[in-house]
C-alpha cells in the first residue's frame, strides 16, 4: 500500500502540469471571446488589374462597448498593379485592448475579355452627351438619368458639395497642356487629363511629370474614334485595342498601371459601350459644365466669364487645352472658385 502511495505522490505534479497545459492550450480565453474582429469574405482575395478592389467588410464587437465597426482602422492600399497587398484591420476597446485581422489581396495581370452575347441585348445607339449647362449655380440634370448611369459606373456630377473637378480632353497635338499643368501646380490643384495615344507617346516626359505631380491621366482611346461603332462582335478586337494601347503606353512611360478612368471621344457613347467599359474595370466620366471653347479666338476674359458662371456643387468641367483663352483664364478661375468656397478634387474619387 505504501508503495502505491509513493507512486501516486510522485505522479501528482505531473498530473497537475498536464491539467495546466490543457487549459492553457485548449481552453478559450473568455475575455478574448467577448472582444474580436472578424473579416467577411476570404482572407486571401485575387483580382485582376482591370478590376477595382471592393472591401467585403468586417465585424468588430466587444461585450461592453458593443458594435465597434466604426472604430476599425484599415491600413494598407491595393493598387491596380501586379503584386500582393496586405490590409491590416485594427480596433481598440474601452479597456485599451487591441484586436487585429489581416487580409491579402493578390492582383494579377488583366485577362482579355471576349465579346459577351448579352451585349447584343443592350442599346448601341450612339448618343452625343448633353451636359444640361446651368448658369445659376444649380446642378444640371445631364444627358441621361444619373442613377441609371451609376449602374454602369458612369458619372457626370460629383456629390452635392462645394467641390469641383477639372478635366481636360486632348484630341490634337497643338495644346497648352504643359502651361496648364504649371498653373495647376502653382495653385496646388489636381486635375484629370483624358489623353489619346499619339499625344502620350510624343510627350512622354510631360506625362511622367504630370503623374508624379498627382494629376490623373485618363484613357481617351488610342485614335479618338466613335466607340459605339466598334462595340460589336465583329469589331470587338478593335474596340479593345483602342483601350489597351493607351494602357500599355502609360505603363511604358510611368512604370505604373493606368487609373481606370475613361471618357468617350467626342462625347459619343452608348449603353453597350458603357457596359463594356465597366466590364473592363473602368469608370466613365461625362461632364456637367462646358461651353463652346473650340474657337481659337476665345479670349481670356470670355473664357473666365463662361467658366465662372457655370460653377455649381459637384461640377465636372470639360475644358479643351487647345484653346489659349482657357489656359490664360485658368489661374483667375481657380482663385475665383476658391474665393467662393469651392475645393478641387479628382474625378476618380467620384463613385
Amino acid at each position: 500500500m505504501k508503495k502505491y502511495l509513493k507512486i501516486i505522490i510522485k505522479i501528482i505534479p505531473l498530473i497537475i502540469l498536464i491539467i495546466i497545459l490543457y487549459f492553457t492550450l485548449f481552453s478559450k480565453d473568455e475575455e478574448s471571446e467577448k472582444f474580436y474582429i472578424k473579416l467577411k469574405g476570404q482572407n486571401i482575395i485575387t483580382i485582376n488589374t482591370n478590376q477595382t478592389y471592393e472591401e467585403p467588410g468586417f465585424i468588430a464587437y466587444d461585450n461592453v462597448d458593443g458594435n465597434l465597426k466604426d472604430k476599425v482602422k484599415i491600413t494598407g492600399t491595393v493598387k491596380n498593379k501586379q503584386g500582393t497587398y496586405e490590409l491590416t484591420y485594427t480596433v481598440k476597446n474601452s479597456k485599451g485592448l487591441t484586436a487585429k485581422a489581416h487580409r491579402f489581396v493578390k492582383v494579377e495581370r488583366s485577362k482579355k475579355i471576349t465579346y459577351n452575347k448579352a451585349y447584343d441585348k443592350l442599346d448601341n445607339t450612339s448618343r452625343g452627351w448633353w451636359s444640361g449647362n446651368k448658369k445659376d449655380g444649380t446642378r444640371p440634370s445631364g444627358g441621361a438619368d444619373i442613377n441609371e448611369l451609376k449602374k454602369l459606373n458612369a458619372y457626370f456630377l460629383g456629390p452635392n458639395e462645394k467641390v469641383i473637378y477639372l478635366t481636360f480632353d486632348e484630341g490634337a497635338y497643338d495644346t497648352y497642356v504643359e502651361e496648364i499643368v504649371d498653373v495647376l501646380n502653382k495653385n496646388d490643384v489636381k486635375a484629370t487629363f483624358f489623353l489619346c495615344l499619339n499625344y502620350m507617346k510624343k510627350n512622354a516626359d510631360l506625362i511622367k511629370d504630370m503623374a508624379e505631380a498627382g494629376h490623373t491621366i485618363g484613357n481617351h482611346t488610342a485614335s479618338h474614334l466613335n466607340m459605339p461603332s466598334l462595340a460589336t462582335e465583329e469589331n470587338f478586337d478593335k474596340y479593345l485595342k483602342e483601350i489597351t494601347e493607351v494602357e500599355e503606353a502609360y505603363y511604358k512611360i510611368t512604370g505604373e498601371t493606368m487609373e481606370k478612368v475613361y471618357r468617350d471621344p467626342r462625347g459619343e457613347w452608348s449603353i453597350r459601350d458603357l457596359q463594356i467599359m465597366k466590364d473592363l474595370g473602368y469608370k466613365t466620366y461625362f461632364y456637367s459644365a462646358d461651353y463652346k471653347d473650340f474657337a481659337e479666338d476665345v479670349t481670356k476674359e470670355y473664357a473666365l466669364a463662361e467658366l465662372t458662371k457655370r460653377l455649381h456643387n459637384g461640377a465636372i468641367y470639360l475644358i479643351h487645352p487647345k484653346n489659349k483663352g482657357n489656359y490664360l483664364a485658368l489661374d483667375s478661375f481657380i482663385k475665383e472658385a476658391k474665393k467662393q468656397g469651392y475645393k478641387f478634387d479628382l474625378v476618380k474619387n467620384i463613385g
